[in-house]
């Protein structure tokens, strides 16, 4: 678009929900680089680290219940994603949930 319409910038937006590696491979592929893959298991490690910077900012109560809408953007599109969706909508301890999202990945 940039060549094409000579538009001076784009919006991300929404896309960038649960997708923390969209603006690196956005340069990468402007710059002509190759777009970084991500494995599920760095999206896993990633959430967990997400989880817990939320937590020790916020405690666990909240974070938990915050983590939720985020945990289902990562997840978004990824099989049997919906199940997951509705395990985590309901765990309200950080150690439950880090078993379950281990579960998962691991699985799929």
């Amino acid at each position: 678009m940039f060549e094409y319409t000579g538009v001076d910038g784009i919006m991300i937006g929404r896309a960038n929900l649960g997708n923390p590696w969209l603006i690196y491979n956005i340069i990468k592929e402007l710059n002509g680089e190759e777009k970084l893959e991500v494995s599920n298991i760095q999206k896993l490690n990633v959430i967990k680290e997400h989880l817990n910077l939320a937590v020790k900012e916020k405690g666990e109560y909240i974070a938990i219940r915050e983590m939720r809408k985020h945990i289902c953007w990562y997840i978004k599109n990824l099989k049997d994603s919906s199940s997951l969706r509705e395990k985590v909508n309901r765990i309200e301890n950080i150690n439950e949930l880090v078993v379950c999202l281990e579960e998962y990945f691991n699985n799929i």
